[in-house]
């Protein structure tokens, strides 16, 4: 009998022991899967960020001068090296900076792709590299020189502030106000637009949703900003954008609410040949 319980008991205690084992090896593969998972990360943004000062070579600014009571000045817009991006990849189409957050990226767009809605670089960074922060991109269906009506920009909410995390900015009074500017430069021209909307819209792609080479299915969007209903919305009622204008929506996931897209709208007020 004795025998017997010494034998249950060292059977427990051999059990123990090897779920402890298997226990710590569990533990030390997450630890391990995590230690690489923030070093990709941050390789990533190196990546992001050696861009930013080896392609970015500086700012202009211009002016216009029609009527000098109302001449106006756009700081800061950056000067891009596309020769230089081109060498890390030819899906570059242009460079979006926006001033007061953390905004400052090349745009791609997988120029080989067949789907219209393609994501590669939802997944993929610029250098093609698999995995967050993936890449600032537009969709195939949308023209590569922006000339559409409304040219759809996707962008990770990222945790430590990057992609397009910043946009959450534009939901907060007077930010809009006091940041109201997106550049978005390309190897031909700079253009600016004007933010004239924050708003966590429904989770509809937009580009399938809408046929905007109607002018109804045009206003029909533009009316469906202030049809969401969210009560952290910021619309500016003073700036008229209709369906003859030429807009950019900037998309990005919103914390724990699956359903849902934070966009941020701007509509573009002027350009110039770059």
């Amino acid at each position: 009998m004795i025998k017997e319980t010494r034998k249950r008991q060292r059977k427990k205690e051999t059990i123990k022991m090897l779920i402890e084992v298997m226990l710590g090896v569990l533990a030390a593969a997450c630890m391990i899967g995590v230690i690489i998972y923030f070093v990709r990360e941050k390789k990533a943004a190196n990546v992001y960020e050696d861009m930013q000062k080896e392609s970015v070579t500086g700012q202009t600014e211009w002016e216009e001068t029609d009527n000098a009571e109302d001449s106006f000045l756009y700081p800061g817009i950056p000067e891009v090296n596309f020769a230089a991006l081109w060498e890390t990849n030819t899906d570059v189409c242009g460079w979006i900076d926006i001033p007061g957050t953390e905004v400052n990226y090349p745009v791609l767009r997988n120029a080989e792709a067949t789907d219209p809605y393609d994501s590669y670089y939802l997944q993929h960074t610029v250098d093609r590299q698999s995995g967050l922060p993936g890449a600032i991109y537009i969709e195939p269906c949308n023209a590569g020189d922006f000339s559409d009506f409304n040219t759809v920009f996707y962008g990770h909410h990222m945790k430590n502030g990057s992609m397009f995390a910043s946009l959450d900015s534009f939901l907060e009074e007077g930010f809009m106000e006091e940041n109201p500017y997106v550049y978005l430069v390309t190897p031909e021209k700079n253009m600016v637009y004007q933010v004239f909307a924050a708003v966590q819209y429904d989770d509809r792609h937009i580009m399938g949703s809408y046929d905007f080479t109607k002018p109804e299915e045009r206003q029909s969007f533009l009316d469906s900003l202030a049809e969401n209903g969210g009560d952290k919305d910021i619309i500016r009622t003073d700036i008229e954008v209709t369906e003859d204008d030429k807009i950019i929506t900037l998309s990005t996931c919103i914390k724990e609410q699956d359903e849902k897209r934070l966009i941020v709208e701007a509509v573009l007020i002027d350009e110039a040949k770059n």
